[in-house]
């Protein structure tokens, strides 16, 4: 009879089957320490394309699988859903669009399991396939691929929903994911939140960049048209966490913004070989975009109601404020 899981892993997906099937073959190949029995969870967040059976005809020889319905849109909903149905101690989580690597589970789960750390980041490199010679720190940031490191060198720990593992018993103080946030949502964010908030209580949070999965994202979002969208989402996003949950009250937003606006339009007229592409962006013109969408929703909430308390470990009143 196989044990009670310590470990659950989750993945949460949305239409990617066949980068989904991928995602479970290479955990399929994962090694299941003995003292860390483990589940797989995948999170249905209402696909309709053939998700389900690529889930049933997984059959994974490492590790008993199930598939979870959430049918509520947004990344942060199905993450919601993967934590109350899974069975583990420690969560473990990956995208579908990402191919982990054999001792992944002894990598991020031991620490945690250990006493070590409350939660592990973990790293994430890009798919060999994907790289182009536009791309150069920090623009590679933008993918969320973490800098090449070797085995247990100090840096600085990130949570990445990509690749990150934590207890559950952190979740008595930080009791779920933003649904505001995140795929699905204004995109991202959600897992900076989240380990802003461990930070804020007092938990431990460890980097293991060396331990990381490879990035297999569609290559549609080096387009440059998709990466102008990324950057107004990431402007939201960090908007929404400035002002939402650390409370800062920037001054001179409209000035900020006419300024932004300026010297972006400036630069493109400048250097406008740099931005007249089909594929990639300069990390001046992203982040010019960026600042601009940032200061625009900055005036957009002015004076709303905040949805946490300030560096609040749980959102309001359920966070049913208006957004």
């Amino acid at each position: 009879m196989r044990a009670d899981p310590v470990v659950s892993i989750i993945i949460c997906t949305r239409n990617r089957a066949d980068s989904l099937r991928e995602t479970l073959e290479s955990v399929g190949r994962v090694c299941v320490p003995e003292d860390m029995p483990a589940e797989l969870l995948v999170v249905d967040n209402g696909s309709t394309d053939h998700t389900k059976e690529v889930v049933e005809q997984a059959g994974l020889p490492n590790i008993p699988l199930r598939h979870v319905l959430e049918p509520e849109s947004g990344q942060c909903h199905a993450r919601n859903r993967g934590i109350r149905v899974s069975a583990g101690d420690i969560l473990l989580w990956t995208d579908d669009d990402c191919r982990v690597p054999e001792d992944w589970i002894e990598q991020m789960c031991r620490p945690i399991l250990n006493g070590e750390a409350d939660a592990v980041g973990g790293g994430l490199r890009l798919a060999p396939h994907l790289f182009r010679e536009w791309m150069r720190s920090p623009i590679l940031g933008v993918f969320s691929i973490t800098p090449p490191s070797e085995p247990h060198q100090e840096c600085g720990p990130f949570l990445i929903g990509g690749n990150m593992a934590f207890g559950r018993h952190v979740l008595g103080k930080v009791p779920v994911f933003d649904p505001a946030l995140g795929p699905g949502a204004y995109g991202y964010g959600e897992d900076t939140l989240f380990h802003w908030q461990l930070s804020e209580a007092g938990f431990r949070v460890v980097g293991r960049p060396w331990v990381a999965v490879e990035h297999h994202f569609d290559p549609q979002r080096l387009t440059r048209h998709a990466l102008i969208k990324d950057a107004i989402r990431r402007g939201q996003t960090y908007a929404y966490l400035h002002y939402h949950w650390a409370h800062d009250v920037p001054r001179f937003v409209a000035l900020r913004l006419l300024k932004n606006w300026a010297v972006l339009w400036l630069l493109r007229l400048w250097r406008w070989k740099d931005w007249h592409r089909e594929e990639g962006m300069t990390m001046w013109e992203y982040d010019g975009i960026y600042r601009i969408s940032l200061n625009r929703m900055w005036m957009k909430m002015s004076g709303t109601p905040r949805r946490y308390e300030k560096r609040g470990l749980s959102l309001l009143n359920d966070g049913h404020q208006q957004v």
